[in-house]
Order: C-alpha cells, then structure tokens, then sequence
C-alpha cells in the first residue's frame, strides 16, 4: 500500500524560514548511517527496538517559529512506546513532542541523560489511527524578547494534530532552539512528509 501525505499546509507564520519536501537530503541534517534516508518526498527513519533516533536540523536555530510536518507511522499493534514527531531544544534539554500509534500523544523531555515528562501521554481524538495514513504535527513558540527589552518572555508552546488544538505547555525561551526528528519505531520505519517552518 502507498502512504499518501498531503502538503503541510496549516502553518500560519508570513515568512517561510525552511522548507524541505525531502526529495533531496540537505547536508544539514547531517544523515550519519542508513537508519535515516531522504529522497523521493520522504525522509524514512529506523530505530532499533528499546532505542530512539533523534535527527537534529543543523542548517539554523528557530528563536520562534510555526512548525509542521506530516507523520506515518509503521503498520503492526498500535502502541504507546511507538511514535514519531518534532524534537525542540529548550537551552538546557530536549522536549520530544510525539504522536504514537495508538492514538495517544504528548511531550517527553531528556536532560542530563534523565527522562521528563512535561506533557504525559493522553489519548486525542484527533489524531489518525489507519494505517499508513498522515498526521500532521504543529508546534509553535515565540522568541524570547530582545536583551534590552522589559517584556517577560513567553514561555509557552502549544502543540496542535491534524489543525487541532492538542494542549499547550511551557518551555523556557531560547535564542538558540533548534529542531529535529524524532523517532521510536521498535524497528519499523517512519515516514516523514513537507517539512514546513514558518515565523511566529
């Protein structure tokens, strides 16, 4: 069967800052061994059982941002410890924020080689549980205010699946946050689809 994704089109920001249909492998993402492939529309992603894979987007940091992208899942028993999604860093640790296959979703952080949950695992009814169909994953934040400014930074980031709302959490800001993949397949692969990062 052929796992169809439509365009990643509900990113709202008026500046695109990164754009990748997968079609080609920018050097960016700094792909290292076969576990990660782009070509053809899609970046697939592999990780070994027990294991995660975290794919970092190098080419630039994201201050704030309005990400998108399309996720689908491997086939096989649906599964909470089975998820694919978007990978912030916060400054001082990861935030994963996933969709698993079994129609939960949330946040999960690594910092200092512990395991966090900013968001634990909760079921939504938004998200798309057929196999090899899209789900589509958004994740905004805003930059921290300019060094000479009185604002107070905003720490909030608020997740929406399929143009839904999921749930907003709180994440310190920071000038230097990066992005990446990030994957849990239990040895399936991942398919990733129009990547789209806009300003926010």
């Amino acid at each position: 069967m052929v796992a169809v994704a439509g365009p990643a089109l509900a990113c709202k920001g008026t500046e695109t800052l990164l754009r990748d249909d997968f079609t080609d492998e920018d050097p960016a993402w700094n792909i290292q061994d076969t576990s990660a492939q782009i070509g053809g529309g899609v970046l697939k992603v592999k990780s070994e059982p027990d294991h995660i894979y975290n794919l970092m987007y190098q080419g630039q940091n994201f201050p704030g941002a309005d990400v998108c992208l399309d996720i689908i899942a491997p086939g096989g028993k649906p599964s909470p410890d089975i998820v694919g999604g978007i990978g912030l860093w916060t400054g001082k640790a990861w935030n994963f924020i996933y969709i698993a296959t079994d129609g939960t979703a949330g946040v999960t952080g690594l910092q200092d080689g512990n395991w966090t949950a900013p968001v634990p695992n909760r079921k939504f009814d938004g998200i798309k549980t057929t196999p090899n169909t899209a789900n589509q994953l958004r994740v905004t934040w805003k930059a921290p205010p300019p060094a000479n400014s009185k604002a107070a930074p905003d720490p909030t980031v608020t997740i929406f699946i399929n143009d839904k709302q999921f749930i907003k959490y709180k994440a310190i800001p920071n000038s230097g946050r990066s992005i990446s993949i990030y994957t849990a397949s239990g040895g399936g692969v991942y398919q990733y689809k129009n990547l789209v990062v806009t300003s926010n």
